[in-house]
């Protein structure tokens, strides 16, 4: 890499979801590719301080946790005092906010599709005003940061242009995966019978309800059925509500739906490496890790029918229109049942998966650092040499 760095990051809006899977890895492995540089993470998760391995060059410090108020305070005045109480030469968000005024050059990250999106959602009012705050203030902050970080070029595309950011300042750097941890088969089994698997927060735009209808739908004709496994933190109750009323809509089926809530994300591989198929029906994405670790556990996977997931799956998932129970039911149909048909996407998935790896994305954005960190070296030097000399 480029000149030793003291790079300071903001992950304290990242406590669940993507964001937190991005930086349990990202970070450790920027550390381990870059030891000439010295990183310090703040977060609010203490799961995520959990995450971090122990480095020389690692510093995490815990933030208490606060609501919206209190993150935007600490984005705009706190943020900055402690980048210039440690000397960063660098300031990363893992978030839409960065300082306004920053003592060092500012990089913001672009995850959240909920600050961007315009589909409707039935968001509580306050959700919404939370949501539209945020949106004002990501365009402030794509209008202050040397550049804006997204996690694919579909979501560069769409949340850049819906804050009318250049061209110049959007950077694409996909998420990555573990791939080792990913590859091997589950110990013991972790359910009694065969199961399909949906990963993913609980959110209405997850789609989990439409997934319990297909799935209600393809078992009434097919006898012999794999259970339905939902693991995913509670983000949206009235939604999770919804849940439940369609899996007890079910009738004698009912219990073979099971919705496990959170799993810690260190046990959720072999949950993974034992089922006979993968779902992901969310049609609201920036990338979907757990697509991508479902290829790499070798699963065959369903996916919704949108840019993000073709950018991620290629040929090697099957897809179906999210918003039709029909189109997903036959589509896990096929995956399920077509002779030969869950092995060719199985064996496809994994070779797609090596593509994406953790190092990947740390080496791209450790790029990115040094060259923000070099377009400021040169403009301090032009700066020197602008003076008049007395």
């Amino acid at each position: 890499m480029g000149q030793s760095m003291r790079i300071m990051i903001d992950g304290s809006m990242c406590t669940a979801g993507g964001g937190f899977s991005f930086l349990a890895n990202v970070v450790p492995q920027m550390a381990l590719l870059a030891p000439e540089n010295r990183f310090r993470i703040l977060v609010r998760n203490p799961k995520l301080a959990e995450a971090m391995p122990a480095a020389d060059n690692l510093e995490v410090e815990v933030l208490p946790a606060t609501g919206i108020v209190g993150r935007m305070r600490f984005s705009y005045l706190e943020a900055p005092r402690l980048a210039r109480q440690w000397n960063a030469d660098l300031f990363y968000s893992a978030g839409e906010t960065v300082p306004l005024r920053s003592p060092c050059p500012t990089i913001a990250s672009f995850q959240n599709p909920n600050v961007f999106s315009k589909e409707e959602l039935h968001w509580p009012l306050y959700q919404k005003a939370r949501l539209g705050l945020l949106r004002a203030l990501s365009a402030v902050s794509a209008r202050c940061a040397e550049r804006v970080m997204f996690v694919s070029e579909d979501s560069a595309r769409w949340m850049g242009d819906c804050v009318g950011l250049p061209e110049e300042k959007r950077v694409a750097i996909q998420h990555g995966i573990d791939a080792e941890s990913f590859s091997q088969a589950a110990d013991a089994p972790l359910h009694p019978n065969p199961y399909i698997l949906s990963v993913s927060s609980i959110y209405r735009y997850k789609n989990y309800v439409r997934l319990i209808e297909a799935y209600t739908e393809l078992a009434q004709r097919r006898g012999e059925m794999p259970d339905l496994i939902i693991i995913g933190d509670n983000q949206d109750e009235k939604y999770s509500e919804e849940m439940y009323r369609a899996r007890d809509a079910a009738g004698a089926l009912s219990e073979k739906i099971h919705i496990l809530g959170e799993v810690p994300y260190a046990e959720i591989a072999p949950y993974y490496a034992g089922a006979s198929l993968f779902v992901f029906p969310s049609y609201l994405e920036t990338f979907g890790i757990p697509l991508l670790e479902a290829m790499g556990s070798g699963v065959p996977t369903v996916a919704a029918d949108t840019p993000i997931f073709r950018e991620v799956g290629g040929d090697a998932v099957l897809y179906a229109d999210p918003h039709s129970s029909a189109a997903l039911a036959k589509s896990m149909e096929q995956a399920l049942f077509s002779p030969g048909f869950a092995g060719a996407l199985a064996k496809l998935g994994r070779e797609r998966a090596r593509h994406f790896t953790w190092e990947r994305t740390a080496s791209k954005l450790l790029t990115v650092f040094d060259e923000v960190h070099a377009e400021q070296e040169d403009h301090a030097w032009s700066g020197r040499l602008s003076q008049p000399a007395f």
